[in-house]
């Protein structure tokens, strides 16, 4: 089996090609491989196979690398439109990269606040929200233990009323993508958190660049048809078909799903339900960048205000130490702010910080960016979740397809999905 991690940890070309064909290796081929896709996943599965001597060729319809890791310099400090957090920094690879090549690394330790309107709400006032929280999760693991493979929303049999969970549900939709009734509790009980998070500074795009500075990556070269037999695999792209003996497709879930790339002959059924079984959720980031400090300390804080309606921002204030904040927005909600435009979703973020901090900020207000992952072409989402009731579907993913195809990324990693 092949996955993410093990390229990461580079014993990815020993398991594909001794679990594939014991004969590939030493054959002579150019490549040996096709990568399609130069996410984190696909960048780490070239790097590791090229390590082994194994030749790769990287394949990417963007004109960028990085995927959903995307650094942003463009209001003058770097900010990530897609991943942020080194999730379980004990055990994830890109912590010792990111550590050898001197990026910094700061541990996700800032205070979050909430508000009520105007009013910056104290600890005791929010303790039911931290305890709702704890509720929740008790709850879902649970459910899980017992084996269920529920929406976790049907294990919150003591939670659903509390005045606090429409909070509680917005911190759940945005770690999972998605609400809290369209997940499986078993399949979001099997990720594995391992050490505090960890951010970086010079932004996660800018590490997977950095990574990336070795390998060979054709541009602009999106795949629309994969053939693959004995012999072989065939990738169609615009500028010509391209040979290999074995093809890793780390594309997101949905970009599958929704057929932007076919297979010839067609994908097993469960590999293929599998794909639709693991959509991806939505979190949506909206930057805003001020001409002098508007918020309420000099040092990075979370700043959420309080409502009902599912519908709340959460912002990360004087990212890293400038004058911009950057809210985060999942599910149905971001939806939403994708569907009225960029410019509609900058107003909106700007008038809840103006609730929370005062009409005072929107003099110097000077400008926003807002992220759309739902509607790019090449991710489609954010990041997967498994449905109710299919749990399993990661693994289906990990295995080889026919001695030819092998699929990547972090739909396919059961412990550390979304990463």
């Amino acid at each position: 089996m092949l996955n993410r991690r093990q390229l990461l940890q580079g014993i990815g070309a020993g398991t594909l090609f001794g679990g594939i064909s014991g004969r590939l290796a030493a054959q002579v081929a150019t490549p040996d491989v096709l990568v399609i896709g130069a996410g984190g996943a696909g960048l780490a599965a070239a790097k590791n196979l090229m390590s082994a001597g194994v030749s790769a060729l990287v394949l990417e319809a963007r004109d960028r690398i990085g995927g959903r890791a995307f650094t942003d310099g463009g209001l003058g400090v770097p900010w990530d439109r897609g991943c942020s957090w080194l999730h379980s920094p004990n055990v994830n690879p890109w912590v010792d990269y990111a550590q050898r090549n001197d990026f910094d690394l700061v541990p996700d330790q800032f205070a979050r606040h909430f508000y009520d309107g105007s009013r910056r709400m104290s600890g005791a006032e929010t303790a039911g929200l931290r305890a709702v929280t704890e509720r929740m999760d008790r709850e879902m693991e649970d459910a899980a233990r017992r084996g269920l493979d529920i929406p976790a929303a049907a294990a919150f049999t003591q939670t659903l009323a509390d005045p606090w969970y429409p909070m509680a549900e917005v911190g759940v939709t945005d770690w999972e993508g998605i609400e809290p009734s369209n997940f499986s509790t078993l399949d979001s009980f099997q990720y594995v958190e391992d050490g505090d998070d960890l951010m970086i500074p010079r932004g996660y795009g800018t590490l997977v660049a950095h990574y990336a500075k070795d390998i060979e990556v054709r541009l602009g070269t999106p795949v629309s048809r994969i053939r693959w037999n004995a012999r072989g695999v065939t990738a169609e792209t615009p500028a010509g078909a391209v040979r290999a003996r074995v093809a890793i497709i780390a594309l997101p879930s949905a970009v599958i799903a929704d057929g932007a790339v076919t297979f010839l002959p067609n994908l097993p059924v469960e590999v293929l339900q599998a794909h639709h079984d693991l959509p991806l959720g939505l979190l949506d980031k909206i930057a805003l960048k001020f001409k002098r400090n508007v918020f309420p300390s000099e040092r990075t804080e979370f700043l959420q205000l309080r409502r009902d309606d599912g519908r709340s921002i959460n912002f990360m204030t004087r990212h890293w130490g400038s004058n911009v904040c950057v809210g985060f927005a999942g599910g149905r909600f971001a939806h939403e702010l994708e569907g009225v435009g960029e410019a509609a979703a900058i107003e909106h973020a700007l008038a809840e910080l103006t609730t929370m901090l005062g009409g005072d900020i929107r003099k110097h207000f000077d400008r926003g960016a807002a992220t759309a992952w739902a509607l790019d072409p090449y991710a489609r989402g954010a990041y997967s979740h498994c449905l109710p009731g299919r749990y399993g579907a990661r693994a289906i993913l990990a295995r080889p397809v026919g001695d030819r195809l092998v699929f990547a990324g972090e739909h396919v990693e059961q412990p550390a999905y979304g990463t």
